[in-house]
């Protein structure tokens, strides 16, 4: 498995357990885990880290987000219409997020 494609199973699994959960708390699970994977393959951790980072501030998938729950009901939207919107911007910020943090930090160390 090829790093970039390691930073993108450590977004997915990120972003997936911050939609049921806060981001913070998603973040401290996941961070760890990264940092340990990225250290035992002889990878920098920084990009780990700021992915673990970018992908935990992406809750747009669900309503289930605090500042979600405040719009869900009195804008009379479906759990439906978060996933319809949030999919493709998810899918955006992955993107840029796999494409920018390898050039910002690279994966490999100093």
């Amino acid at each position: 498995m090829t790093p970039v494609w390691l930073l993108a199973a450590i977004f997915v699994f990120t972003v997936a357990l911050s939609q049921p959960m806060s981001n913070q708390a998603a973040a401290a699970l996941v961070l760890p885990i990264a940092i340990q994977t990225a250290t035992q393959m002889g990878l920098d951790a920084r990009p780990f880290a700021m992915t673990v980072a970018f992908a935990a501030g992406c809750s747009f998938l669900t309503p289930l987000e605090p500042s979600c729950l405040m719009v869900y009901g009195p804008g009379g939207y479906r759990f439906k219409d978060f996933l319809i919107a949030g999919l493709p911007l998810t899918l955006i910020v992955m993107v840029v997020t796999l494409l920018m943090v390898p050039v910002i930090w690279p994966l490999q160390p100093r």
